[in-house]
């Protein structure tokens, strides 16, 4: 006995490795006293090995721990799958809760543990209004009641309730300005229409502390685009080397050269700190490599897991996306299982393992994952697939089952926002009724590309009902000629990576508030009927709006039409989304892979491709690819339509040129390389002709085996459309 006393004395006495692997601090955890054991467990949930901590903590009686060491297990237990437990451990908590007297930390933890935990969203906010009462009768002023404020802000803006940011964020009691914890409200206050406010306090806070304070350079870079930082020469050189920062500098990189080489020089900064960092910052830095796309520089820094602790999630998510795009599928689906069974929020493990699956010859899904695993803290830690969840809605368009896939996205908080203001006004992903000429106010959301899809269904949509619709402003003109009984009302797309847009404050939803801006508010008040693109598209499954496989519905400017091509094919190529990053990549070719393409005779190839580089354009050029130049592909869609309108074929990927190319009435042609490119518009492989849009179909050997390589398929693919070309032109010279 005294021999196992010493032994565990010893234990408790030296300091676990913070790089060992989880098997041998779990052994190491096993023979630990409690103390040792909580160690251990704090260390695995701060690099969020939640399901590990919480197979540690189920061994211990949390009831004999002090509190604050409760409320740890109770929010570990919730970041995994153990909330059932977490809730039965708070629950005694609450009986009495009046009348505990907490320590200001206490009372900060308790209330994550509750925010976190399954309750109803009413009992959360009761228990949070008596910790707020007790906590003013304590401490009238103070950091924890600003902090359990911002809970229950929190808790009530996620349960879509309707609130008001300034109620929280400026109490009466103090100048709200004073307060740097105050700047965690900046996003809010912008979403909710008080963008002046959020400046205030910004500059208020940069007088007080000035750049040379972490939590103040990032709201000010997270504010506006970065429009509060003039010279970015003021930001100190140490913070380069922070991995929160060096996220913001690649979100803010787009904005001119100086904000390019700030991010250069930030990941610079990072990659040469790296082997001197603690794990837990290592850890931080490759997430944020693996949320940017930024592989190649994880690579670097970690070409191999051999000595990298398993505990270190970005690594091993890193590793599995660069697997996935070496095409090891089997070694990628591994390592972002392991990533996503340990933190199951880990969007970038679960974005990857959907591309993953559909490339592996077995019947399982995320879906499946999720039924097992559940969504940790997003889920309160209850296993079981969420409805309207992307990985839900995506798997089941790869399935072909179109009609469940729209109707399972009736629980996004945008359309949930609007059912609770408008009642049923507003159709949820819900058939549209049988009221002839009553009003119908249209929602346009999604990208331009889905917008010019959904323009499809107008003709039949105004036959019904009075229609007024939201379009992008670069399409009004084309759809005002195209559906003159339509009145349609310009909203200017919300644009990828700029940062906090000003908005008007009417939703504190900042998808709503992009599509639905104050301008709308009329059409709104006026219409009997309010809905939204996507429910088209749902409505033309569910068999309410009908479908045709051809015809045009665009109708482009006269002024601006342009010539066909005389004796020759003329046949347009497009070959990448504008935002083409992440997995997204393995949906598109390369230029290159058009050349089995290139030598048909007859034909006259044509770029219809927007955003291109010098590469892509040296190679049309070398390779007889003509490009259009008096156009801005990008911005002027009527001049883009003149040319697609005069072209006899366009062949490629899904983006705005090649659904503006069919909703004009050229033929196109889906390049089906990619389960997603086949399966989501084939449903699933019943049939070659395009499910979504008009005038297109499906290029791919019905026979197609997407387990085998990239190229492969791809080569496949061209083949088949090669074939399929050599035909055409046959067919369309004079005999």
């Amino acid at each position: 006995m005294d021999a196992v006393l010493r032994k565990l004395v010893r234990i408790a006495r030296t300091p676990f490795d913070a790089k060992g692997r989880r098997q041998a601090l779990m052994e190491r955890a096993s023979s630990a006293p409690v103390g040792g054991r909580l160690e251990i467990a704090r260390h695995l949930s701060r690099l969020r090995n939640f399901r590990t901590a919480s197979q540690l903590l189920g061994e211990v009686d949390a009831r004999q721990l002090a509190f604050i060491d409760q409320c740890f297990v109770g929010v570990t237990l919730l970041h995994a799958q153990s909330g059932r437990m977490s809730d039965e451990l708070l629950a005694p908590h609450l009986a009495h809760l009046g009348d505990r007297a907490l320590s200001p930390s206490e009372a900060v933890k308790l209330a994550e543990w509750i925010q976190l935990s399954g309750m109803d969203a009413d009992d959360k906010l009761q228990a949070l209004d008596v910790l707020q009462h007790a906590e003013r009768s304590a401490r009238p002023s103070g950091q924890t009641v600003r902090d359990l404020r911002f809970r229950e802000f929190r808790l009530r803006t996620a349960e879509l309730q309707k609130v008001e940011v300034m109620d929280y964020f400026d109490d009466g009691e103090d100048d709200p300005y004073q307060w740097k914890d105050n700047l965690r409200y900046v996003g809010d206050l912008v979403t909710h229409g008080h963008a002046d406010v959020a400046r205030t306090l910004l500059e208020q806070q940069l007088s007080l502390l000035g750049l040379g304070d972490r939590g103040v350079l990032e709201a000010a870079m997270r504010f506006d685009s970065g429009s509060l930082i003039g010279d970015l020469d003021q930001i100190p050189a140490r913070f380069l080397e922070v991995p929160g920062v060096l996220a913001l500098t690649y979100d803010l990189r787009s904005k001119g050269p100086a904000h390019q080489e700030l991010f250069a020089a930030s990941l610079a900064a990072t990659a040469e700190r790296f082997p001197s960092m603690d794990v837990y910052t290592q850890d931080s830095l490759l997430r944020v490599l693996t949320v940017k796309d930024l592989l190649a520089e994880l690579d670097s820094l970690v070409p191999h897991l051999q000595g990298v602790p398993d505990t270190m999630l970005g690594a091993r998510c890193g590793r599995g996306l660069i697997a996935m795009e070496d095409e090891a599928h089997r070694d990628a689906a591994e390592l972002l299982r392991s990533v996503l069974e340990e933190d199951p929020t880990y969007t970038a493990a679960a974005t990857g393992l959907r591309f993953v699956y559909a490339r592996l010859d077995e019947d399982y899904s995320v879906i499946d994952l999720r039924n097992e695993i559940g969504y940790g803290s997003a889920s309160a830690g209850r296993t079981g697939i969420r409805l309207g969840d992307r990985d839900q809605a995506t798997t089941l368009l790869l399935e072909g089952d179109f009609l469940k896939s729209w109707s399972v996205r009736r629980a996004a908080p945008p359309w949930r926002t609007l059912k609770r203001d408008l009642g049923s006004t507003f159709l949820n992903y819900e058939e549209l009724p049988e009221a002839p000429g009553s009003s119908l106010f249209l929602i346009i959301d999604d990208g331009v590309g889905d917008e010019i899809r959904t323009a499809q269904y107008l003709d039949e949509l105004s036959s019904r009902f009075a229609v007024t619709a939201t379009c992008d402003p670069r399409l009004q003109s084309l759809l005002e000629r195209s559906f003159p009984s339509v009145e349609f009302v310009g909203v200017p797309r919300r644009v990828r990576g700029i940062l906090n847009p000003v908005y008007d404050g009417r939703y504190s939803d900042f998808i709503l508030a992009s599509h639905l801006t104050a301008v709308c508010d009329p059409y709104v008040a006026a219409s009997d009927h309010v809905t939204f693109g996507q429910n088209l598209t749902f409505n033309r499954f569910a068999g309410v709006l009908p479908r045709s496989d051809s015809g045009a519905y665009l109708v482009p400017d006269p002024a601006r039409a342009v010539p066909k091509a005389e004796g020759r094919l003329k046949v347009g190529l497009v070959w990448k989304s504008h935002f083409a990053g992440g997995s997204r990549r393995m949906m598109y070719p390369n230029v290159e892979r058009f050349a089995p393409l290139l030598d048909v005779e007859g034909v006259e190839f044509w770029s219809v491709q927007h955003a291109i580089d010098p590469a892509e354009a040296a190679y049309c050029e070398e390779n007889g690819i003509r490009q259009i130049e008096d156009v801005d592909l990008f911005d002027d869609f009527e001049g883009l339509a003149g040319h697609l309108a005069s072209m006899d074929l366009v062949i490629g990927i899904s983006t705005v040129p090649m659904e503006l190319a069919a909703a004009v009435g050229t033929p196109t042609w889906l390049l089906g390389f990619s389960p997603e490119n086949y399966f989501y518009r084939t449903g699933g492989g019943a049939t070659p002709i395009d499910q979504l849009s008009r005038n297109s179909r499906i290029i791919a050997p019905s026979w197609i085996d997407f387990t085998a390589p990239y190229e492969e398929c791809l080569d496949h693919v061209m083949a088949a459309c090669r074939a399929r070309l050599v035909r055409l032109a046959r067919a369309s010279q004079p005999h």
